[in-house]
This record gives structure tokens, sequence and C-alpha cells, in this order.
């Protein structure tokens, strides 16, 4: 199914006029400067890009203001996977509940007073919601500020109507007509932990009557919130009019008052309309998106582009395993004050907890490459004596299992700190008695995994789920070891610094010659044997990978590409190992039995996964290497196959804007592969012209000059009016404001940034050719 873009577009009532008349036609340069006439930034985002995901659950779309407190979306079947698929709405969460309505006589529970939509018959922007509720056959709309939302309901004449709210644990009724108190907030289908919110809220007309509700849950609920059958509340009652009503609801949030939240309300929304809520909200979701200014590409690259920007900028930065990639890089671009403020949310934590802000459900400390690459980059306002602090408590004290945070080190870190790898099981005794590792079924078959053949976990603290991940934890925390070590130069802590590179270097450890490419080792230094560098490890390959295979894995050494180069005996092999990457196949293994066992593995070309984020900066290594034309062509094969403005545009997991973050460096044409670097890798444009507002009154410019779909391969560069022969450029040059001006042509310049001195730097220096 295709969705249907909908734009918001000027009125054009005045086409008619004399005045109008009298003007000359527009002069546009390009075809594409008349189609984005009469657009803004924010008519061109999709809401639902993603909606449909290849993996598991979909990425969710949201509502809210820039910065924003408040986002809103409605619930929808908590039975159905994917977000546009759903067949009906159950709810609009509003952060302290969520709110329903129905026609008739008032029925208790979430499930019974869900209504089927249409998308057909609904609009999403950034700024306003709309959507018909057909089985109560009324319409509701809703716009918002950053802690408060004004909801519009449209309800037929000679219609009673019910408005519920649902996950209130205390609320107060005045006069049919005013509501506070507190509530859950109610996400309708994710797993979070609900959070205590407090509310205060106004209707236009007092209703008729109110009264609370529950519904106890059956026995042997599923227990998802939504679909267990269960729920408590409050519902209002309007007996029926003899006319259409139009009934609005404001509501404000606060986190720690009901008084604090109707100053919020007071505040933000006062005596405003919804029109005029709207078009404020419309207007600052502009400005925040004309921080980029895009020129050039197709229709289809502008709203992808856009699309993607919003989704980077209006997500949570969450779990900064997936965000310390390139989310927060682009962050520090363009709204540096959001990344210092997140910066002090982690320093808070630590002086809360004693442990800095870690990479939390996932494996490594991130927070530490965010906090590094921010100050090496000139971001101040935030305590770095107590951040550094943090971070070396949690790279020295804290546990390195997967999925785990804070103290509590065992023998795996005690291997890591001692011989420079976490160990991964051995094999069993008995294992060649078993299915032998790289045998497959053909089909018909059950999706499952290749077996693992390791002995049975004997350290308690490792969650028998995801398991040890051995490799990946070694080279996740040598990366944040390398971003330590450069803090800790920068403040002068010399031991620290010495420290921190020795461990820097871990990654070579589990480097293996005779496959060239990374493999476990158990803790006595042995390779574990049988390994398949495609399937070994279990299901998502997590005995010793996150969620992906070695193949993916061995190039997770940001830091130093060149040491990895070293490795591989010669740029030439390096190249010939990455060529492998993107056209391995399965071995003979069906696509759907792969799939299965390394489900986070979509968007594949080869072994490369678009859809998951430990493959985002590979395509970038052939800079490193002497051949940064196939970093171009590779980068517009990915964009263009893997992105789109559908429910199904995106190649896997949005998590934080993550994946979004990647297409909006890569649609200008540059990279952070190293993020604590400071530097940022070339890659190919794909609109004419970028510009980046960086603040303090400087943009950067980034020119491709006759870029288009043939024309993907750097010919030659220019940077702020000198020439330009690396595949690379500093923060610096784009924060100071300034201009990139790259020629493209159709087939590759060889020569263009290849010789060995052109590369970005590594920790390492090269001792091969």
């Amino acid at each position: 199914m295709t969705m249907k873009l909908k734009y918001t577009l000027l009125a054009f009532c005045v086409l008619g006029s004399p005045a109008f008349a009298q003007q000359k036609p527009a002069k546009y340069k390009t075809v594409a400067d008349k189609q984005m006439a009469g657009k803004s930034p924010a008519d061109y985002v999709d809401l639902y890009i993603g909606s449909i995901n290849p993996k598991n659950g979909s990425t969710a779309p949201v509502i809210k203001a820039p910065g924003g407190n408040m986002s809103i979306f409605p619930s929808f079947n908590p039975s159905v996977e994917d977000f546009y698929l759903s067949d009906k709405i159950f709810g609009f969460p509003t952060g302290f509940g969520s709110l329903m309505l129905s026609k008739g006589e008032f029925k208790p529970g979430v499930r019974e007073n869900a209504s089927h939509f249409d998308h057909d018959m609904e609009t999403a922007t950034p700024y306003y919601y709309q959507a018909l509720l057909e089985d109560p056959n009324i319409n509701v709309e809703y716009t918002m500020t950053d802690n408060a939302a004004i909801f519009r309901f449209t309800i037929p004449a000679n219609q009673a109507t019910n408005l519920i709210l649902s996950g209130n644990s205390a609320i107060d009724v005045k006069n049919n007509k005013v509501l506070s108190g507190s509530g859950a907030a109610f996400g309708g289908r994710r797993n979070d932990a609900p959070a205590k919110r407090y509310f205060y809220a106004e209707l236009s007309k007092a209703a008729t009557s109110h009264d609370t509700w529950k519904v106890e849950a059956p026995a042997g609920g599923n227990g998802r919130r939504g679909n267990n059958g269960g729920g408590n509340g409050t519902y209002l009652h309007w007996n029926a009019a003899a006319q259409p009503v139009t009934l609005e609801f404001k509501v404000a949030l606060s986190n720690t008052s009901a008084d604090d939240a109707k100053a919020n309300l007071d505040k933000e929304i006062g005596k405003q309309t919804f029109e005029q809520v709207k078009t404020k909200l419309k207007d600052r979701w502009n400005a925040e998106l004309n921080l980029i200014k895009i020129k050039g590409g197709t229709e289809r690259q502008r709203s992808i582009f856009y699309s993607t920007l919003y989704r980077t900028r209006a997500l949570r930065m969450g779990n900064v395993w997936d965000t310390y990639r390139s989310a927060y890089a682009l962050q520090d671009l363009i709204e540096p004050g959001e990344s210092v403020k997140a910066i002090n949310s982690f320093i808070d934590a630590y002086e809360k907890t004693g442990w800095l802000t870690n990479s939390g459900a996932m494996i490594g400390n991130h927070s530490t490459s965010v906090i590094v690459e921010a100050y090496l980059k000139g971001l101040r306002g935030f305590d770095i004596e107590k951040a550094y602090a943090g971070m070396r408590k949690n790279a020295t004290e804290g546990t390195m299992i997967p999925w785990k945070d804070g103290p509590g080190t065992t023998e795996l870190e005690k291997c890591y700190y001692e011989n420079g790898f976490y160990p991964a099981l051995p094999i069993r005794k008995d294992a060649d008695e078993r299915k032998p590792v790289g045998k497959y079924d053909k089909l018909p078959y059950q999706v499952r995994w290749t077996p693992t053949l390791e002995v049975d976990e004997w350290v308690p603290e490792v969650d028998s789920w995801h398991r040890r991940q051995s490799v990946s934890v070694t080279l996740e925390h040598c990366y944040d070891d390398w971003c330590l070590a450069q803090m800790a130069k920068a403040l002068g802590k010399e031991d620290d610094y010495q420290l921190f590179m020795k461990r820097a270097h871990n990654y070579q450890n589990l480097f293996k010659p005779s496959i060239g490419l990374m493999a476990p080792k158990t803790a006595d230094g042995q390779w574990v044997e049988p390994f398949n560098p495609k399937t070994s490890g279990g299901f998502a390959g997590e005995g010793y990978f996150a969620e992906c295979n070695s193949w993916v894995y061995t190039w997770s050494v940001q830091h130093d590409i060149q040491g990895l180069i070293n490795l591989e005996g010669s740029r030439q092999n390096f190249v010939d190992k990455l060529d492998e990457l993107f056209t391995t196949g399965h071995d003979g293994m069906d696509k759907m039995a792969f799939q299965g066992q390394f489900p986070d593995m979509t968007g594949l070309v080869g072994m490369y996964p678009q859809g998951n984020e430990p493959a985002y900066h590979i395509p970038y290594l052939y800079n490193y290497a002497g051949q940064p034309w196939k970093t171009q062509q590779k980068i517009r094969l990915l964009m263009n196959l893997w992105y789109d403005v559908t429910p199904q545009g995106l190649a896997g997991d949005e998590d934080g804007g993550a994946t979004s973050s990647w297409y909006v460096f890569n649609a200008m044409g540059f990279y952070p592969q190293c993020p604590a670097s400071a530097v940022f890798d070339l890659g190919s444009p794909i609109f004419e012209e970028s510009t980046i507002n960086v603040g303090h009154g400087k943009t950067f410019v980034i020119e491709a000059k006759g870029a288009s779909a043939q024309n993907k391969y750097v010919q030659s560069a220019m940077l702020n009016g000198k020439v330009w022969n690396k595949p690379w450029m500093k923060n610096s040059d784009i924060v100071n404001g300034g201009r990139l001006t790259l020629v493209m042509g159709p087939r590759p310049n060889k020569n263009w940034g290849s010789a060995p001195g052109d590369a970005a730097p590594s920790m390492s220096v090269a001792t091969v050719n």
C-alpha cells in the first residue's frame, strides 16, 4: 500500500484578483525551484515514514513542539505491530493518560471505545493532526505547544457524546468543565514504565455529567496496556444537541503540580484560538527545519530529507548506543544548546546515582563519546571535571555486561582490564555431536537460528537472553577508551591518557589474521572454534556480537581505521575485504532463515545492514584506503535503495532519530565516521546546495555543482576558496562558516583524495601501503 502524501499548501484564493493578474509570472532557475515554491519545510514532512518495519514494531509517528516536553500521536491497535497498518485508534495519549471519544451511553474499557479510522480521512503534520473517528462519527483535531495542547472535536447533531480519560489515578472535575489531577503516561503500545505527571484542563462547554470507571483485567491477560481489557479513569457526558457542536479541550502538563500545569496552560495557550496555536507551531517547525536549507534534488529526496530531519529533531535522543553515531553530531551543529542540556542531564544522573548515564539497554560507555565530542568541538556550559569523573568511573569500575548499567565488575571485566579483550564462553566438548555450524536446512522449515555451541553461562550477572556479546563489547569499549584518552589529554591527565590509549588498541587482540575479521577468544586467549563469521553466536549473534555478525563488527574501530588497514596487510587488502562485505551472501542459508537469526540485520546489501546502527560508518572507510569514489557510490546506492517517503521508507529501527540523522548527513554530503574526532568524512551530496545555520550569524554551504543521479562522483573540491584534495574536513571548518564546493561527474575521479596522506587522522600511523 502506498501512502498518499499530504502537503499543506498556501491558499490561492487571490489567483483571480486583478492585482494578481497584473503581476509578472515568477521566474525559477530550475524545475526544483518551481516545485518548492509555496512549500515550507514542514509541508514536506511525512510523519508515517518507517511506520511499517521489516523487523518488528515500527517507528512511532510523533507530533510535538521543537524541544517541547509534550508529544501526542494516536495509540493504535496494540495487536498490530506496524503503526500504519492499524485498523483502529484506541486513544490519544497526552502524557497524563489517554483521551478518547464515544457516542451514546458510556461503556467502560479502552478496547470497547476504540474506533475505526481511514488514513485517507486523516491529516498528519508536525504541527497539526486530524482524523475522523468513524464509529462515533466525530472529527478530532489537535495542535500543541511545549507543555500544552488544544483539541477540537466536531460532534454531529442529535448525538450524545462521551469524553473518556483513561489511565488516571487521581482526577478532580469542577463544574463539569475544569479538570485537574495526575495520571500515568500512557503509550498504548510500548513497554516503558509509566511516569506520574500532573495536568490541568479546561473544556469550552460544560458536560452534562461525569463519573469514574474501572474495568478489571481478565485472568491470563497479556499485560500490554490497552490490550488486556483492563483500565480505569474518568468520563464526561454531553447530552445530544439539536445542532452540531464544536467542543474544545485545552490541557497542560507539569512534572511538579496541577497548579504548575495551569500556569503552563495560561502562559502557552491562554486566550489564543486553535488556529493561532496551530500557526505558531508550524512557524516554529519551519524555523527549526530551516536551520538546514536545501536547493535542488527531486521532490522525493526533499521529502525524505525534511521527514528525516524532523524525526531527528522531534524524537528524544534516548539510548546513546544509537544516537552517539550521528544524531548528536547533527544536534551539535544546529542546536548545540540541546546537546549541552543533554550532557548536563548525564552529569545530574551521576550526581544522583553515582553513575554517569550510559548506553543503557545496550553496550559501551557511549555517553563518553557524546561528552568528549561536544567538548572537543568547543561546546561548553557543563562541568567537564565532574563529567570526567563520571566517565572514568564508568570505564574503570562499571560493569561491561550487555544490558546492564552501574556497579558490579566480574571476572569478565577483569579479563578486559588485564588481557585486553572481553572473553567468550568456551565451546562444549560434545559440540561435534550437535548440528555443525554452517549447515542449514532448505525450505520447508521452521525459522530457527543456528545452534550455540558454548558451555552454559556461569557468571550469574550475564543476561540470559542477550548473553556476553564478547567481541562487540571489546570493540565498543575500545572506542570509548580512546575517547576518554582524548579527554584526559585535553585536561592534562597524562597517566590516564596513557592508560586509556593503551586500552584503545584492544581491538587488535580480536583480529584473526586467518580470516581477516574479528573473532571471539576465551579467557585463556584461545580462539573460539568452530567459528563462522556470518552465523556463529546464536540468535542475533549475541554470544559474540550485538545484533549483527563479524562481517559487520569487524569495522567498529572508528578511531583507528589506519590500524585496521595495517592488520589487513595493505590498503588494497582492506578495500577487497570491504568489497566482499557488500557482496557476500548466505552460504546457501535461506534468506528467511538468516533474517530469523539476525532480525536486526535489515536493509541488507551483502552482509551490510542499513537497518542497524553499527554499520552506519562503514561506507566511509573507503576514504581511508585511497578509494573515496567507492564511498560516493555506496552512499548514493544506500540512500536511494533504503529510504523513501512511504510507511516502508526506513530499512530498520529508528531509535532516537539515529537512522534519520544518517540520511540527513549523507544527503548533504558528509558524515561523522568517528564522532569524537571532530572530523567529518566527505561523501556524495544529492542536493545542489545545502546551507547549514551554525549560529552566531554564520552559515556553512555545501555546493555540489552538477549533482544528479548520474553525477555522484567528486571530480574536484574547494574549501573556502582553496583547492581541497582530502575526503574530510574539520568540525571547525563548518562552525566557523564557509563554503565547500564539489564538482560532480558521472565517472569517478580515482585520483581525488586517494593519496595516503589524504585520509582523515587515525590513532595509528601507516605501516603498510
